[in-house]
């Protein structure tokens, strides 16, 4: 969709019958890409545990966002740039406010406008629902374009609203910056390294109960790792082991304090593994694994 004419209705159809916007888990297409422009601030396409596929992230607000949700256990589908269908419905709603409807750079046509984040969530009874959110720069609701911001959410807001769908706007605020820089280094394992995946999953359950093993407890990690890949001979590396622990420690096998730095030179905090640890707090003072409770 990169492109320096102005955008028309006939090109807006165009990109519906691509499918863009449709679909769901590995199948599902943002509306907006990153290849749309050629230049718009910290972009960024990160590849999802959650769909299996490549996420379009347009600022790194949403890339700390996508990490808080590809982590929860309670998350099973991540929709980036998700349109908000049908035009007619947006335009509805700014009218019943008074105000004029976004439309496209130098054109007439009106915008699809899009929530940054629609999330596929699963509650304790294995019933899905829909939970949708914006995310935002506390700078942009303060700053010279904070009229023109509020009204674009409000919009947003009302259209989940009628449709019985919560939504959440979400800030940097509401960040907490260690557990977003634990979550960057853990995702490290999604890196795709010349190794043998099924051998990988096979060595999984030897290498938890080394993990696990009381007298290695209160060493850094590095040293921990170093003792876990021992275990294996030659068979495992200290650097598979890495990827070992990061994979485990994401996919809940090794349940970890994300407030506490997790790295090589650190110390982890690790906790019992819980039975259900999938509907706890993600905001500051208590992550573990979830994004709001709803």
């Amino acid at each position: 969709m990169m492109r320096r004419v102005p955008i028309t209705a006939d090109d807006v159809a165009r990109w519906k019958t691509q499918g863009l916007g449709l679909g769901e888990g590995a199948h599902y297409k943002p509306w907006i890409d990153v290849r749309c422009f050629s230049s718009r601030g910290r972009m960024s396409r990160r590849l999802g545990v959650t769909t299996g596929r490549v996420h379009h992230l347009f600022s790194d607000n949403e890339s700390c966002f996508f990490l808080m949700a590809d982590y929860a256990a309670d998350v099973v589908d991540i929709r980036e740039q998700f349109p908000l269908f049908p035009e007619s419905a947006t335009q509805r709603v700014a009218s019943s406010l008074g105000v004029r409807h976004p439309s496209y750079p130098r054109s007439q046509t009106p915008i699809v406008m899009t929530t940054d984040f629609l999330l596929t969530r699963i509650d304790k009874s294995g019933k899905r629902y829909l939970v949708a959110f914006s995310i935002k720069s506390a700078d942009d609701l303060r700053g010279r374009s904070r009229k023109s911001v509020l009204t674009k959410l409000e919009i947003e807001r009302r259209y989940w609203l009628v449709r019985g769908i919560p939504w959440y706007l979400f800030t940097n605020a509401e960040f907490d910056k260690t557990v977003i820089d634990n979550l960057e280094w853990l995702s490290y394992f999604m890196v795709e390294h010349d190794i043998d995946r099924d051998a990988f999953e096979a060595h999984l359950p030897r290498f938890l109960a080394a993990f696990n093993t009381p007298s290695l407890q209160g060493l850094m990690l590095a040293d921990r790792l170093r003792e876990c890949a021992a275990v294996f001979a030659a068979a495992v590396s200290p650097e598979l082991a890495t990827d070992m622990f990061r994979y485990c420690a994401w996919h809940k096998l090794i349940n970890l304090d994300l407030r506490v730095p997790i790295g090589l030179r650190c110390i982890p905090v690790v906790l019992p593994v819980a039975s259900d640890s999938r509907f706890s707090c993600a905001q500051k003072g208590g992550y573990n694994g979830s994004i709001v409770s709803c």
